[in-house]
């Protein structure tokens, strides 16, 4: 009786290990074309030199093929030399609830304004998430938009280079840029330790400590820049690292009341870090906040125009005062 043969178990194991191989050339394509000579090496890196023969492009042909028969996976050779996956076929598995589909729309349409920051790359990042839905959940998700985003939007657009340059330095380097300031006719030289940015009125901002500026009262305070007033090219990033801990930002505490005809119903909309609301008989509610930036809690509460009263601090009523007397002026025709 001749021996019984291992060849079959090893037949199995180079069976199970080629698709193995070929489902990570789809997870490789969902991160980004790529050469045959990439994907090889890619793979090579994942799991040994092994993975594929010496004739390694024959059988990346032959993985191709397969993913395209037995998938029915699209794979495209583009003008470059590069291959794209643009149809994943069978493969789309990420077959989301009703639920995670609705918030996948919204993020769709909150996005598809072109001046938030980075929404280029978010937009990129929710089409590669649709593509690995099956289609009818594509077809769905069009269906989807019932949600209508009104915010303002900004008429100018900001360097994609400029905000990853600042990304990268939030609290790390001080840098040195040229600003085009409202008070000035021509760019000025600003010193500042940037902290964070943040989205606001429609407006990116860059809050950064002053260290110099031609404004005497800007400099030892956290101011916020708009990012696309920033000129890209002046931007300069220090070698020194900042300190771990930045200058303690000046706070204040707001203290307003709101009329009742604003505040009869018990929910109004809380503006400020740490407020606390007390209400009284009559239907209005008095308010106390914190704010590290006046000018901000001006543009706020200036909207509820006769419904509110600032109370404190004095600095914040005198500024909402001498603005009530520059409207008034500017209306007395």
């Amino acid at each position: 009786m001749k021996p019984r043969s291992r060849r079959g178990r090893g037949q199995k194991r180079s069976s199970a290990l080629t698709v193995q191989r070929r489902l990570w050339l789809v997870s490789r394509f969902v991160r980004s074309p790529a050469t045959p000579a990439e994907l090889i090496a890619d793979a090579r890196r994942a799991f040994g030199e092994s993975i594929y023969p010496p004739n390694a492009l024959v059988a990346l042909r032959h993985d191709f093929n397969a993913l395209r028969n037995e998938f029915l996976c699209e794979i495209v050779r583009q003008p470059n030399g590069s291959y794209a996956l643009t149809d994943f076929g069978r493969l789309t598995l990420l077959n989301i609830p009703d639920d995670e589909l609705e918030a996948l729309a919204f993020l769709v349409s909150f996005f598809s304004e072109e001046s938030w920051p980075n929404s280029h790359q978010i937009r990129s990042l929710l089409d590669r998430i649709i593509a690995l839905l099956p289609p009818e959940r594509r077809q769905n998700l069009d269906r989807q938009h019932n949600v209508e985003i009104e915010l303002p939007q900004s008429s100018t657009s900001i360097d994609p280079n400029l905000l990853n340059r600042l990304q990268r330095n939030l609290r790390r380097h001080a840098i040195r840029f040229l600003y085009r300031s409202n008070f000035s006719n021509e760019p000025e030289e600003h010193r500042v330790a940037p902290a964070r940015l943040f989205l606001r009125d429609g407006h990116t901002y860059l809050e950064a400590y002053c260290y110099n500026s031609p404004h005497q009262a800007t400099i030892g305070r956290y101011i916020p820049y708009r990012v696309d007033r920033i000129i890209p090219e002046s931007l300069h990033v220090e070698r020194r690292v900042l300190p771990p801990e930045l200058p303690p930002r000046r706070m204040w505490t707001l203290r307003y009341r709101l009329s009742p005809q604003v505040a009869r119903n018990r929910d109004i909309a809380l503006w400020f870090p740490n407020s606390e609301v007390t209400y009284h008989l009559d239907g209005s509610a008095e308010v106390t906040a914190q704010t590290g930036d006046l000018w901000q809690a001006e543009q706020i509460l200036l909207r509820y125009r006769e419904h509110c009263r600032v109370l404190e601090p004095p600095e914040l009523v005198e500024m909402i005062r001498q603005t009530i007397e520059r409207m008034r002026t500017l209306y007395d025709v």
